[in-house]
């Protein structure tokens, strides 16, 4: 199973003289580590928009924007990927709110055992059916909320209140489907401006697309009944929309079309359409 790792640090050399160690953690307990590694926060944002990221190493010092105010700026752009931060200096980082279940801070020397932590966390939670289901369909409620915050953005100072009346006590009436074509609707109201057609079209919110990444397997994981095989030790989901072998193929590349949605929908609200 693929395991993504961010690690964003200036040291270079530390870096790379610890990161097979933190490799083999990982490889140990048959992940596919993927460590993508970056000096500074400005160069690791186009990657954290781009894909899911499973782990973010981060240290405090670093060149320009500090470890603690990018870990607070992604948590509020709705990043909940593991995070281990740590500094030299302890000092530095001690101050930090520490969850155990999703941060952990240290100083450099506790950097080894903190991963031997995570790599064993990360495989009793990716090796369990029940944890992987409710991690993708939290994370499609999550793409909900900003197709939601999209939608209301439209109705200027009335905003909350079109959330909170129309669109959360609206049931089935605004549902996912209703949602997207509302924001479809958005977008074919921008046809007269040719410069925001090209940046519409550059971003590509399509109904096909959306309903076979995001509506059919979102439906699948919302109904459909697991069903598992002692003889081969596979999981079915079995649903009158469509049987799926639920495995770590199926359960990546879910996430990262709900990631590549996500992205959409952020960029479109930057559009600041109406």
């Amino acid at each position: 199973m693929k395991y993504k790792i961010i690690w964003i640090d200036d040291s270079r050399d530390w870096v790379n003289s610890i990161e097979v160690e933190i490799k083999e953690y990982f490889e140990d307990k048959e992940f596919e580590v993927v460590i993508h590694k970056f000096q500074d926060v400005e160069s690791s944002r186009e990657i954290m928009s781009e894909t899911y990221i499973d782990l973010i190493l981060i240290d405090y010092g670093l060149p320009g924007m500090k470890g603690d105010k990018y870990i607070q700026e992604l948590r509020l752009g709705r990043c909940f990927a593991h995070i281990v931060f740590y500094s030299r200096d302890i000092n530095k980082v001690q101050l930090f709110e520490e969850d155990k279940h999703f941060i952990h801070v240290t100083d450099r020397d506790g950097i080894s055992n903190i991963m031997e932590d995570v790599s064993d966390h990360a495989y009793r939670k990716y090796h369990h059916p029940a944890f992987m289901r409710g991690l993708l369909l939290s994370e499609f409620i999550d793409l909900e909320n900003l197709m939601e915050d999209l939608i209301s953005s439209c109705f200027d100072d009335k905003e909350e209140y079109f959330k909170e009346t129309i669109i959360r006590k609206g049931g089935e009436a605004f549902s996912l489907m209703t949602k997207q074509k509302f924001i479809l609707r958005l977008i074919k109201n921008q046809n007269g401006d040719v410069g925001m057609k090209k940046k519409l079209d550059a971003i590509a919110f399509t109904s096909s697309k959306f309903n076979e990444r995001i509506i059919k397997r979102r439906n699948v994981l919302a109904h459909a009944h697991p069903d598992y095989s002692v003889e081969t030790a596979r999981i079915t989901l079995k649903s009158s929309i469509v049987d799926v072998e639920f495995n770590g193929d199926w359960f990546h590349e879910t996430r990262e079309h709900i990631h590549e949605y996500k992205n959409k929908i952020k960029k479109l609200h930057a559009l600041n359409i109406r």
